[in-house]
């Protein structure tokens, strides 16, 4: 089990979730607690010892800056022009006492991003073509005009459901951030409950280890569900490269543990005829990944590891389907221990669940008193959150 460095706390890292106006990830917005005023050394430890840039998985990376004179961070492996994304304080980006500071960035590859919104008149540096704001702020309607004046693409954080996403795509955003993923439209939760139903039946056949024709039937009944089987199995996050041509070889190929976890994941998918992708999936996929890795690291066996996955990849259903999660485990007779993580946050799982819940920035704030709990550090934990969205960008981008 890990132990804690009490004298010196690892700091707690998060990563953010930045998605596009189809929500797929787009960028990864990195917060550290307590903030460091360079910054610059943890940031080389993140990306030569923790494989952030694994992690990023092509992403863009966010970093708030406070100072950038004094941010120069030193990284083993090249950074692509772009990857990495400053966001600097406002007036950093207007004053001419600080343009040498953010050219120099500049010319080496970093992104420049502008925290806040310019007073009126102020000329931004050219080479500052986006903002960043906060939609909690109200100061929305005024940004307008610097929206189509830099060339973006502009960020809006705290978006805090489907309705003020809505508003801020309008104003012209193209990144957002917060938690409207956790208050969707409440049309969306009803729409594809056929399928779904379907697939709640499915994980039911497996738990109760039904042979594959019976699972095959119930697959043939739904064609939208046949074809979210063979995009996602087909695809590089579950690591086949063959064609898959018939369900038989499907459900061989995957076997009873990658096939359940791949039922839980499709609770979350796109559907045919969807505009957008489900911004559920890569939150549900990543709590299910964090989960997973963060019980390793408390020694769990292999079931457990298994039920680990579950918890995190079942924690979002009734966010997703808009039913009482009672509702919707009832029938699937899950263990003890996942019944009482989802629904009270108990026993080893739960203490995992409210780590990984508190670790999604902005929502309830994670303490090293929380690690502490479920048998954690914060280097640990940090370890854990890098191996999570490892997989989690892919099924984003993949979705």
């Amino acid at each position: 089990m890990a132990v804690q460095d009490k004298s010196v706390p690892f700091p707690l890292v998060f990563l953010q979730p930045v998605a596009d106006v189809h929500h797929v990830w787009t960028a990864l917005s990195l917060h550290i607690s307590p903030i460091d005023e360079d910054g610059s050394v943890l940031l080389s430890r993140l990306f030569n010892e923790f494989g952030l840039q694994d992690a990023l998985g092509g992403l863009t990376c966010i970093i708030p800056v406070r100072d950038p004179a004094v941010f120069a961070p030193e990284f083993n492996n090249p950074i692509q022009p772009g990857q990495v994304a400053l966001r600097v304080p406002v007036e950093h980006c207007v004053d001419p006492g600080k343009i040498d500071a953010l050219d120099w960035l500049y010319s080496r590859g970093f992104a420049i991003i502008a925290d806040g919104l310019p007073a009126p008149g102020a000329k931004v540096f050219p080479f500052v073509e986006s903002l960043a704001l906060d939609a909690s702020v109200g100061s929305l309607p005024e940004a307008v005009q610097w929206l189509h004046r830099l060339r973006g693409p502009h960020l809006v954080e705290n978006v805090g459901d489907a309705i003020q996403f809505d508003l801020c795509r309008a104003e012209g955003f193209r990144w957002f951030s917060g938690d409207y993923a956790l208050h969707p439209d409440s049309r969306l939760s009803q729409k594809n409950s056929i399928s779904r139903a379907r697939l709640l039946k499915l994980l039911e056949l497996v738990a109760r280890d039904a042979n594959a024709g019976d699972l095959e039937s119930l697959l043939k009944q739904d064609p939208a569900l046949s074809y979210q089987l063979f995009k996602l199995v087909s695809s590089a996050a579950f690591g086949f490269s063959a064609h898959i041509t018939n369900f038989t070889q499907a459900i061989n190929l995957l076997g009873r543990r990658q096939l359940q976890r791949w039922l839980q994941l499709l609770l979350y998918a796109r559907f045919p005829g969807d505009e957008s992708a489900n911004p559920l999936l890569p939150r549900a996929a990543a709590r299910a990944a964090m989960m997973e890795a963060m019980a390793q690291r408390v020694e769990c066996t292999e079931e457990e590891l298994d039920r680990a996955f579950i918890t995190g990849m079942f924690s979002l259903l009734d966010v997703l389907l808009g039913m009482p999660l009672n509702d919707i485990i009832e029938p699937l007779k899950l263990p003890v221990d996942i019944v009482n993580a989802l629904t009270t946050r108990t026993g080893r799982l739960g203490k995992l669940l409210d780590v990984v819940e508190r670790s999604e920035y902005g929502r309830i704030p994670l303490r090293h008193t929380d690690l502490e709990a479920a048998g954690l550090d914060g280097r640990v934990y940090c370890e854990c959150l890098m191996q999570a969205f490892n997989w989690a960008t892919r099924v984003s981008t993949e979705a």
